[in-house]
């Protein structure tokens, strides 16, 4: 197969050129978003990244590490782990994220129709989306919660967890369990990105603790949609 020609091998010197030859291809950004909240393994992200082939995966990695935006490590446990990981660059790709995220809601083509999300893609979503959600709107003070998420496509990847503290002054989401939430919110990781981004009733997640922080939540991000 005669190897693809880049931009840059065309003589483009534009900067957004370069950055379409470094993830324009099809699963680049989907795996560099899964790997946003952290260090992944091969066999998570062949089962995160839906309908990816183990060597097409085997592929985009290969080139991602090449340019940089992926790298190899090993976990600090018993079994040595062998992860992939966004290099400090690459971790830039969430500004991208941020900015494409908000472009496409105003697609004519979105939202999608039967859409599904995984766990860290609607984290990572509530991540890019915060800058535009007001919590204060939503009335009371800080939210402190913890929100734990599986996907009911794939049940044997277990479920995630996310801790969330916003304020008037800080929004932090990272992956983990708080230690002492207000609220802890369970569900499919789908029924939560409707909830968050669609306006659907809470009901479909399991809530324990104060009902009111994820409602606040959910209020705050329904008035950016």
């Amino acid at each position: 197969m005669p190897k693809k020609q880049t931009y840059a091998d065309l003589g483009d010197a534009c900067a957004t050129a370069h950055a379409m030859d470094v993830i324009g291809d099809r699963w680049s950004m989907v795996i560099a978003r899964e790997l946003m909240l952290g260090p992944r393994r091969f066999a998570d992200l062949a089962s995160a990244v839906v309908g990816i082939t183990p060597a097409v995966l085997t592929s985009r990695l290969k080139a991602l590490r090449d340019s940089g935006v992926v790298e190899q490590a090993q976990l600090d446990d018993l079994g040595q782990t062998r992860v992939y990981r966004l290099t400090e660059w690459g971790q830039g790709l969430e500004d991208v994220m941020r900015s494409l995220g908000r472009w496409a809601q105003r697609s004519p083509a979105f939202p999608v129709p039967e859409g599904s999300m995984t766990p860290d893609g609607a984290i990572v979503a509530m991540r890019t989306m915060a800058p535009y959600a007001d919590l204060a709107a939503s009335g009371g003070g800080p939210v402190r919660i913890t929100i734990e998420l599986h996907d009911e496509r794939r049940p044997a990847a277990g479920v995630r967890r996310y801790a969330l503290h916003w304020d008037e002054d800080r929004f932090v989401l990272t992956e983990g369990a708080d230690e002492a939430p207000e609220a802890t919110v369970t569900g499919d990781s789908s029924a939560w990105a409707e909830v968050v981004f669609a306006g659907a009733p809470i009901g479909a997640m399991g809530v324990e603790g104060d009902r009111r922080a994820v409602e606040r939540v959910a209020a705050a991000y329904a008035a950016i949609t």
